[in-house]
C-alpha cells in the first residue's frame, strides 16, 4: 500500500492546528498507509495527538522531514515546504476559512510558493494567494528576491489551488439556530492575530483602548475574554498587557491553548483585526464577528483587495464610532437577521464546493490534474483560472 505522510509542525499549534490534518487523514486512511509525523514544537504530546487523530504518531526532527523522497506529503505548516526534497508532491492545508488583511504584499508566498498544491475552502483566500504569489514570483524571476541558499526545492513551480468545503467546522446551518440565554451576561471575545501580521497601527494590540472603550460604552455589563495568538504569550509586551487587563474583574485571559471551538462557544461576538478566527466563529455558531480595520491602515494592496472582497459580506468597522454601532447593533439583532448575514457569506465563499473525503483522495490520486482545482499559478506567477467555475464539472 502506498504511503502518504501527514506532518504537524505549527509552533504551539495544539489541537487547533492539528484539526487541519484530520479531514485529510479521514479521507485517506482506508486507502493509503498514512504516516503521521509531528515535531517537538507543536505544543501537544505524542499521546494527545494519537488520541485526537486515532492513529499512531511519530515524533521527528526537521532533518527527518528533509530526508523524505518521492512521497506525497500533506502538512498544516507552510514553513516546512522549503525543507522538502524536490521529488515529493507536497500539499499544504491553508489555515482559516477566509483571506486576511495582511501587511505582506506577497501574502506569505515566501512559504507557500514551495508547495505543489494549496487546499482551502475560501474563494477570497485564493484570490489573495494569487495576487501575492504573482508579485512574489514576478520579483523572483526578475531577481529582485533571492532564493534562500542550500535549498534542494525550487519556489518557482506550478502550484494548484484546490477547493474544498470548509475544514474544521460543522455542516452549514439550514435554519437560524436557537441561542440559549443562560444569564444577562454578554461576552465579547478579543481575538488579535499574530503580532507582525497586520499593517503598522492596525493590530488589535495597538487599538486596545478604543476597542474596549467602544464595548463598555455600549454594553456596560459586557464581559471580555482576551485570547492572544498562542506564540505571542511569550512576548514581554503581551505578558504585560495581560497582567494589566487581568486587574479588571470583567476581563479574563484565555491562555488555555485549548481548541478554538471552546472559545467560540462562550462568546456572543468576537472582535478581531485580521484573524480568520472571526469567520470560523461565525461558521461554528451563526453569530457575527466584527473586523476592526481602522482608517489610515488600508494602503497595503492586500488590505485594499480584502476590503473590496468583504464589502457587504463581513461586518467591518473602520473607526471607533462604527465599532460602537456594531457592538450595540449585534446585541439587538434577531437570530434570523444573523442567519441572513451568515448565509450570504457562506453562499459567496463556499457554494458548489465538495467534501474533504472527495477532495483529498482525488488530489492524492491525480495531483496537478485534480478536478477540484480552482486555479493553477505557474512558475512565473501567471494565473490559469476557472477550472471548476461550474460546480457540476467537478462531478463529471
Amino acid at each position: 500500500m502506498q504511503s502518504v505522510y501527514l506532518i504537524s509542525n505549527v509552533n504551539n499549534g495544539g489541537k487547533t492546528y492539528l484539526e487541519y490534518l484530520l479531514p485529510a487523514l479521514n479521507a485517506l486512511r482506508n486507502h493509503y498507509n498514512c504516516i503521521v509525523l509531528q515535531t517537538n514544537i507543536v505544543g501537544i504530546s505524542k499521546f494527545e495527538a494519537e488520541q485526537f487523530l486515532g492513529c499512531p504518531v511519530e515524533e521527528v526532527g526537521l532533518d527527518d522531514i528533509g530526508k523524505l523522497k518521492s512521497q506525497v506529503i500533506i502538512s498544516n505548516d507552510a514553513s516546512i515546504g522549503k525543507l522538502l526534497d524536490e521529488s515529493n508532491f507536497s500539499i499544504f492545508i491553508a489555515h482559516g476559512n477566509v483571506g486576511m488583511p495582511l501587511a505582506d504584499v506577497y501574502y506569505c508566498s515566501g512559504w507557500t510558493s514551495y508547495w505543489d498544491a494549496i487546499v482551502s475552502s475560501s474563494r477570497s483566500l485564493f484570490d489573495l494567494i494569487k495576487t501575492g504569489m504573482y508579485y512574489f514570483r514576478r520579483d523572483r524571476v526578475a531577481l529582485r528576491l533571492e532564493l534562500e541558499p542550500d535549498r534542494s526545492r525550487t519556489d518557482l513551480r506550478n502550484t494548484s489551488a484546490v477547493s474544498v468545503l470548509p475544514i474544521k467546522i460543522p455542516d452549514m446551518f439550514s435554519a437560524p439556530p436557537e441561542f440559549r440565554c443562560m444569564s444577562e451576561e454578554y461576552v465579547v471575545g478579543l481575538l488579535p492575530t499574530q503580532i507582525g501580521i497586520c499593517p503598522s497601527g492596525a493590530s488589535l494590540f495597538e487599538n486596545m483602548e478604543v476597542v474596549i472603550n467602544s464595548v463598555k460604552s455600549q454594553i456596560p455589563h459586557a464581559k471580555i475574554i482576551f485570547r492572544p495568538y498562542m506564540t505571542d504569550f511569550d512576548r514581554p509586551f503581551v505578558k504585560e498587557l495581560c497582567e494589566q487587563l487581568a486587574r479588571y474583574p470583567w476581563v479574563s485571559i484565555d491562555d488555555t491553548k485549548g481548541s478554538s471551538k471552546d472559545f467560540y462557544r462562550i462568546c456572543d461576538t468576537i472582535i478581531t483585526d485580521a484573524s480568520s478566527g472571526g469567520v470560523s466563529f461565525m461558521l461554528n455558531t451563526c453569530k457575527l464577528p466584527i473586523y476592526y480595520v481602522p482608517v489610515g491602515h488600508d494602503s497595503s494592496p492586500i488590505v485594499e483587495a480584502w476590503l473590496e472582497q468583504m464589502e457587504g459580506l463581513l461586518p467591518i468597522a473602520k473607526n471607533g464610532d462604527e465599532l460602537k454601532d456594531m457592538v450595540l447593533g449585534f446585541k439587538l439583532l434577531t437570530s434570523e437577521q444573523k442567519y441572513f448575514i451568515y448565509k450570504k457569506f457562506y453562499d459567496s465563499e463556499y457554494s458548489g464546493l465538495h467534501h474533504p473525503d472527495e477532495v483529498f483522495l482525488e488530489l492524492v490520486e491525480n495531483r496537478h490534474e485534480s478536478r477540484f482545482r480552482y486555479c493553477v499559478i505557474d512558475s512565473f506567477g501567471g494565473v490559469h483560472d476557472n477550472f471548476i467555475s461550474d460546480p457540476e464539472r467537478a462531478l463529471q
